[in-house]
């Protein structure tokens, strides 16, 4: 071999390994198998109340994710705030449109995300006669109605005291060791729908109603009663009391419905 040929070869193996090595600079990450999930994926959360949504991300060596507003990393005081840590803030006054896009998008690769759909809603009071489904007269009904109707959503809750069940518009006191028949009425609130307290899972026992629990006000408004024990340890302060669809996803809560008060308050 020609010592001119032998240079032609070298010169070229090096633009091959050069040639290699640029693709290997210029490479991205893929989103193939990377998953999201946003949790809940529906939730009606009236305006300036806060709201907890989660992320699952399957796929990734990185479980970090950036969340979005209405289409606006961090949010703004048009359609909410929330956090790196998905903590959600309602705007003061619903926002045009009412639904607000919830998004958490992976930092590992920017084409992966999933979304949630935030519907901001007004309340306003009245009082209703309710009936339930086993026989109770309930007085002095303060329902909380939104400006929407979706389709699942908390208008009240309160406390029954032997045959006699209200709501309050500030929602229910506990103490420390205590236990409380809670009364809801809402939309949507039928057999089927799982009820739930946030925070440490282990504050609050909840007791699932039966199907003779479940009723309705005299216009119509579906009801429930359903039994929760408080740990003599549990951690004094609001909760939410939430309720479920798990046929259809969708979750409503009363932000800061549950008051836990220290016993011997």
């Amino acid at each position: 071999m020609s010592r001119a040929n032998l240079i032609t070869r070298v010169f070229l193996g090096l633009v091959v390994v050069l040639s290699l090595m640029a693709a290997g600079c210029a490479w991205t990450p893929s989103s193939a198998g990377i998953v999201l999930t946003v949790t809940p994926a529906t939730a009606y959360i009236p305006v300036s109340s806060s709201f907890q949504f989660g992320v699952t991300v399957s796929g990734s060596p990185n479980s970090l994710v950036v969340w979005s507003a209405g289409g606006v990393v961090g949010g703004n005081a048009t359609v909410g705030f929330i956090s790196s840590t998905g903590f959600y803030r309602a705007p003061a006054n619903v926002p045009s449109p009412a639904k607000v896009t919830i998004t958490a998008t992976s930092q590992y690769d920017a084409v992966s995300s999933s979304s949630a759909t935030a519907t901001i809603v007004n309340q306003t009071s009245g009082a209703h006669t309710v009936q339930v489904a086993s026989g109770q007269t309930v007085m002095n009904i303060n329902v909380v109605v939104p400006q929407l109707t979706p389709t699942l959503t908390i208008y009240g809750a309160g406390t029954c005291v032997g045959s006699t069940c209200s709501t309050s518009a500030t929602g229910v006191q506990v103490t420390q060791g205590g236990t409380a028949t809670i009364f809801l009425v809402g939309n949507g609130v039928v057999a089927g729908t799982v009820y739930s307290i946030s925070g440490n899972s282990t504050d609050v026992t909840v007791a699932q109603p039966a199907g003779s629990q479940f009723g309705q006000t005299t216009n119509g408004t579906p009801s429930v009663t359903f039994n929760i024990s408080v740990s003599a340890t549990a951690a004094p302060g609001l909760r939410n009391i939430m309720v479920s669809n798990p046929a259809t996803g969708e979750l409503s809560a009363f932000v800061g419905g549950l008051l836990i008060v220290p016993s011997g308050q």
